[in-house]
């Protein structure tokens, strides 16, 4: 592993500063205390510029790439970085990647071209006082729902649709937990599955438990995570699919009262099924090679997770980011973190489930990076194909049939 003091000026970078582009303003302090320790050990400097409110990372990027002064570094999604990478627009940063076992989802001919800051994985939330136990398959589920939505006070389910990413994300994870393979192919040949073979049935089985389960959910078209967690908090749904404790740490500061009443789960299996694939975000770096100091990006990549701040910055969000590698999961930094101690039940989820956690984006051959899936995810074809079921009435078999469509339309 390379040390921080390797890293600086005497490679024969820049000494221009450094553009580095984040929408993380809420951790700037603890990345400005990351970023003068990096300043301190190294011969480059670092000029932060944070997204407005509202506005994301690849709008702003746009914005300085059309006035001639593109970012050298940029904290964004591995989806995103495989779409640079495809404009060419990318330096890779193999060496932070390989030499400390991060994960890999953009390895193009053998370059990395994104470095995973953390993962944030798909999680579940359910009322344990009211489910009595976790319904252990899909049928169950249908069942205990319905259960709870038939006493009138709130509804037993919340099913998300329409073009939003939590949508998307629903829609996506109760494939694969399906066993239904979306893609094949390399790469360079992705071909779409959806519809081939066993595939069709089973995503028809898919859609018909998604419709059954609308039955007892409030009217989720074009919600997102806040809108989901907003039901859970008010008490108008008893489960929502949302992404790692974000929910319970957003009750933990309104509803402090429910959170006792709140138990982590991973998404619903069909009976018989396992966990085999789990969707888990992944953000972190990638360095621009168009930028006025691409090297200085990339000794910075290179710095970032062995900066005595790395915890800080993971933790600045504790259970809903978790740092990139086991051996970092497992660190006395993180296991001995307040908010993690109370709530052993999703540290044991991710760490049970650790092997499965992966982006959309590795769905070709093998895992390889699959750009059709990239493309999707940014259209969010799978919410919107959950909501062509559930509000423009097609049929399960129709609605495999316009998402089929629809995802060969981006090939």
């Amino acid at each position: 592993m390379t040390t921080a003091g390797c890293l600086g000026g005497g490679s024969g970078g820049s000494n221009e500063p450094i553009r580095y582009l984040s929408d993380r303003g809420d951790s700037k302090e603890v990345m400005d205390e990351i970023i003068a320790e990096f300043e301190e050990e190294t011969d480059h400097t670092v000029e932060m510029i944070y997204t407005a409110k509202g506005t994301s990372s690849d709008a702003e990027m746009q914005k300085m790439v059309a006035a001639g002064n593109p970012p050298d570094l940029l904290f964004d999604t591995s989806t995103d970085a495989y779409r640079l990478q495809r404009d060419g627009v990318l330096a890779p940063v193999t060496s932070a990647v390989q030499d400390n076992d991060l994960p890999d989802p953009v390895n193009v001919g053998g370059d990395s071209y994104f470095a995973a800051a953390m993962v944030e994985p798909l999680m579940a939330w359910y009322r344990n006082d009211l489910y009595s136990e976790k319904p252990a398959s899909w049928s169950e589920w249908v069942d205990a729902a319905a259960e709870i939505s038939a006493e009138g006070s709130m509804e037993g389910y919340v099913i998300q649709s329409g073009q939003t990413n939590n949508a998307d994300t629903q829609m996506t994870q109760y494939l694969w937990q399906n066993d239904v393979d979306i893609y094949g192919g390399p790469s360079d040949g992705i071909e779409v599955m959806l519809d081939s073979d066993g595939n069709r049935d089973a995503a028809i089985e898919t859609f018909e438990w998604v419709q059954s389960m609308a039955e007892s959910s409030p009217n989720g078209s074009g919600w997102g995570w806040g809108d989901a967690i907003g039901a859970l908090q008010q008490e108008n749904a008893a489960a929502i699919a949302s992404v790692g404790g974000l929910p319970v740490l957003t009750i933990q500061a309104n509803r402090p009262d429910l959170v006792e009443k709140l138990s982590p789960m991973g998404f619903p299996v069909p009976s018989g099924g396992a966990q085999d694939k789990w969707w888990a975000y992944m953000e972190g770096h990638l360095v621009r090679n168009d930028g006025q100091n691409t090297e200085g990006a990339q000794a910075f990549v290179e710095f970032f997770n062995q900066s005595s701040r790395f915890y800080d910055f993971i933790l600045s969000a504790p259970l809903f980011q978790f740092p990139p590698t086991r051996e970092q999961l497992d660190a006395p930094e993180v296991t001995e973190n307040e908010t993690i101690q109370q709530f052993p039940a999703v540290m044991d989820l991710v760490r049970n489930n650790w092997d499965a956690f992966t982006t959309v984006l590795a769905t070709g051959e093998g895992g390889a990076p699959n750009i059709v899936a990239a493309d999707a995810y940014s259209e969010q074809l799978f919410g919107q194909a959950a909501d062509q079921l559930l509000v423009g009435g097609l049929t399960p078999e129709e609605t495999v049939d316009w998402l089929a469509d629809e995802l060969r339309g981006l090939q």
